[in-house]
């Protein structure tokens, strides 16, 4: 029998939406080095399904056969595809010559990864709110999800009477007012980014993440989706049912996270979208601020 890994001072194990994440280091990992936020994912050991990640501290030297093919080419990433993986270059588009400040290599599926920074500085500073030391997780996470049955959505989340509600809008829209509603009455799992994924069975459970916006109240919880919900601002409150599935796949399309899109990725989110589209009730939620949306959401969930 395989002897389960421990955490150590060099490796660490989170777990966001059933998938666990291993982190480890060539430099010891102290409780500063990540956000506090993370502690909620925090994970004893491995999981069934894992993500490993690897930190190196100096940059490894790149010859022109290394890059393989080039399919993003964007200040501050330069994206290359290779036979055997993915190359990602993070440079400073300086005036004379490109100063690289980031490596990272990943296999084919993204699941394995081995980042190289330039120094020890971001570790040595700590408090990192991610656990790529990316800008964000997402621009990992999102790239693995399809494979998994699942996206990231722009989206506030919320565990309200033991479902899982989600709101979905871009910047402005209205989630994190939302989640401010509800506050008193519910678990809130994010109120920016959450993860959708359907499981065995047909059943469709929405996440928590740590990727949150105005409100840091976050969650590491599941529930089984009960409903998604299109956010529009308005002086009245209201729900209206959405009955035409190809624009509900069109609106579940603009409202997930895009990393380095390619044919297939697009294809499994298409699929995806579609089967929400069929299994999930889906409405256009009209609101103000003043807080009685509730009202009309108690009474929508009771009759369904």
């Amino acid at each position: 029998m395989k002897k389960k890994e421990k955490s150590s001072k060099y490796t660490r194990y989170y777990n966001i939406a059933d998938i666990t994440i291993k982190v480890s280091s060539d430099l010891p990992l102290t409780e500063s080095t990540f956000h506090p936020k993370f502690r909620l994912f925090k994970a004893k050991g491995p999981g069934e399904e894992m993500i490993s990640i690897h930190h190196s501290f100096s940059l490894p030297g790149l010859k022109n056969s290394d890059l393989g093919h080039r399919v993003y080419d964007n200040p501050p990433w330069k994206i290359y595809k290779k036979d055997d993986g993915w190359l990602y270059i993070g440079f400073y588009p300086e005036q004379e010559e490109e100063k690289i400040f980031k490596i990272a290599r990943f296999n084919t599926s993204h699941t394995k990864g081995r980042i190289y920074h330039e120094g020890t500085d971001l570790i040595k500073s700590g408090n990192m709110t991610s656990l790529t030391f990316f800008p964000s997780d997402q621009i990992l996470l999102a790239r693995i999800l399809p494979d998994k049955n699942g996206c990231i959505l722009h989206s506030a989340g919320l565990i309200y009477k033991g479902f899982g509600l989600a709101f979905a809008g871009h910047s402005e829209a209205g989630k994190s007012t939302m989640v401010k509603i509800f506050k008193d009455r519910s678990e809130i799992l994010c109120d920016d980014r959450n993860i959708i994924r359907k499981k065995p069975g047909h059943k469709f459970y929405l996440y928590g993440t740590w990727s949150h916006g105005e409100v840091p109240d976050i969650s590491a919880a599941r529930a089984r989706l009960k409903a998604l919900f299109f956010l529009n601002k308005s002086k009245e409150n209201r729900i209206k049912s959405m009955e035409d599935r190809r624009e509900i796949t069109t609106r579940i399309l603009d409202c997930i996270v895009k990393p380095l899109v390619t044919p297939d990725w697009w294809d499994k989110m298409i699929t995806l979208a579609h089967d929400i589209s069929r299994e999930i009730p889906c409405y256009e939620l009209y609101f103000n601020k003043q807080g009685s949306i509730t009202n009309v959401i108690d009474s929508l969930l009771s009759k369904t």
